[in-house]
């Protein structure tokens, strides 16, 4: 069984006033799972996995791990080393950021 890859991410979390989320995330337990979207395309599903031990503020920028949730069944090429996203809660962009690596498959 081959498990869902990681990807690096470098993000930054938009604060309320400027269309953000009002209440901190976790990011290190796989308990937030937004979709990110490459200019304008489909919305791919991650969990946040590892990050801050502490939930993080609106307005927090930093490095952040997310796994790639319906690989291999959804296309996930669009997430490469370098490409910008947004971060989305439904229809609201909460966040941007940029891939800085993948992590390879490995077999379980």
């Amino acid at each position: 069984m081959t498990l869902p890859r990681n990807i690096n991410v470098e993000i930054k979390f938009f604060t309320s006033e400027d269309g953000g989320r009002s209440s901190p995330m976790n990011l290190s337990e796989g308990k937030y799972r937004p979709h990110l979207r490459v200019n304008g395309g489909e919305y791919l599903g991650v969990a946040f996995v590892d990050g801050p031990v502490e939930p993080v503020a609106p307005g927090w920028s930093g490095s952040a791990i997310a796994t790639l949730l319906y690989e291999p069944n959804v296309d996930y090429s669009a997430l490469k080393p370098g490409a910008s996203f947004e971060v989305l809660e439904g229809a609201r962009i909460v966040a941007v950021g940029n891939v800085q690596n993948q992590e390879q498959n490995e077999d379980l």
